[in-house]
């Protein structure tokens, strides 16, 4: 069943409030996106949960998720870039949202990483009064690139 239009508007919206404050750093803007209990895993194009400098890309909060996230882009400058999204609504309550992204990712230097990826972030929301809000994300990388 498809969601109502204020529904998909509102988590279409916060979905590039994502991407903004993800590339612009501003992580304690995440409150308005996510649960504090909100779950997050990465896989890699094998499907296996992403690992980078011996973490595993696996989050049990929102404090956790904004923690590692926080310190790992402080040497990068980020652009993210959703499509617009698949909805099913599973309950009046609860609604999955599927986002194909696309992402470039490099050293704030001159020199050092620049990369291109892609893939899918599956997501859970749920109804919080008037509101949605970011219950889980699986990010399906199904492509990355280092170009230097």
């Amino acid at each position: 069943m498809a969601p109502s239009q204020e529904a998909m508007e509102i988590i279409t919206r916060k979905k590039q409030q994502y991407c903004r404050f993800a590339d612009s750093n501003q992580w304690h803007e995440f409150d308005n996106i996510m649960m504090p209990d909100f779950t997050a895993e990465f896989f890699n194009a094998e499907g296996e949960i992403h690992v980078e400098n011996n973490t595993e890309y696996r989050f049990a909060s929102l404090e956790e998720w904004r923690g590692y996230f926080s310190k790992a882009f402080e040497q990068l400058q980020t652009i993210h870039i959703v499509s617009p999204a698949e909805f099913e609504e599973v309950s009046p309550d609860e609604i999955k949202a599927i986002f194909t992204v696309l992402y470039h990712a490099g050293t704030k230097s001159d020199t050092g990483m620049h990369g291109t990826g892609g893939g899918h972030y599956h997501e859970i929301w749920k109804r919080k009064g008037d509101d949605w809000f970011m219950q889980s994300m699986k990010m399906n990388r199904l492509y990355w690139k280092v170009l230097a």
